[in-house]
């Protein structure tokens, strides 16, 4: 990794960019792990809006938790610890607790489309790599795995892992419907999808 890379990476406002490669386990990874970050920020953002303005705090509560666990792997602890009172409120049905800071949140989240527009060229989200398919047949099989478990937060780290790749057609608009159908909790959907 260049000198100008570890520069930029030290200078990321609001994270913690050695706790990120901690968690990450190398720079490289972290570096890939921020990319997703910055790729799907927006429509993570519009979800946690939407899912609140329509009333759906349940929903909006997982979406919370995810970005939680999201925001401590880079490195966000603000933006983590923020979310972590937004989740634990949503989880008791305190409404007066999460209506004061949402919109704090949905801020502080959209901020870091700033903080992060200066990604290092060689991470460019537009430059990726074939999957190979090991990776491919793997991230496949732990789909299945967590979608017998319903577990939504592993399922959504996947589908973000998937994003760094360059997919085939039929691969990327699967993965976009297991996507959409998490969405809407349609296990049956998932099931036979990866069928």
């Amino acid at each position: 990794m260049s000198q100008d890379k570890d520069l930029w990476l030290n200078q990321i406002e609001g994270v913690d960019t050695n706790e990120g490669i901690q968690y990450t386990g190398s720079k490289e990874a972290y570096l890939k792990f921020l990319r997703t970050f910055y790729a799907s920020l927006d429509d993570k953002a519009k979800e946690i809006e939407e899912s609140y303005n329509n009333g759906d705090l349940e929903y909006c509560t997982i979406k919370v938790h995810a970005l939680k666990s999201t925001a401590r792997i880079i490195g966000a602890g603000k933006l983590s610890v923020l979310a972590q009172k937004l989740e634990e409120a949503g989880k008791k049905g305190d409404r007066d607790i999460f209506d004061a800071h949402i919109g704090e949140l949905l801020d502080l989240f959209r901020s870091y489309k700033a903080k992060l527009s200066g990604l290092p060229k060689e991470t460019d989200i537009l430059n990726k790599e074939p999957i190979s398919e090991s990776a491919l047949n793997e991230a496949y099989e732990a789909l299945k795995a967590f979608s017998a478990k319903m577990d939504v937060d592993a399922i959504e780290t996947i589908l973000d892992e998937m994003r760094i790749y360059k997919l085939s057609p039929k691969d990327e608009e699967i993965f976009d419907d297991i996507g959409r159908k998490l969405c809407q909790f349609d296990w049956d959907g998932i099931e036979k999808l990866l069928q």
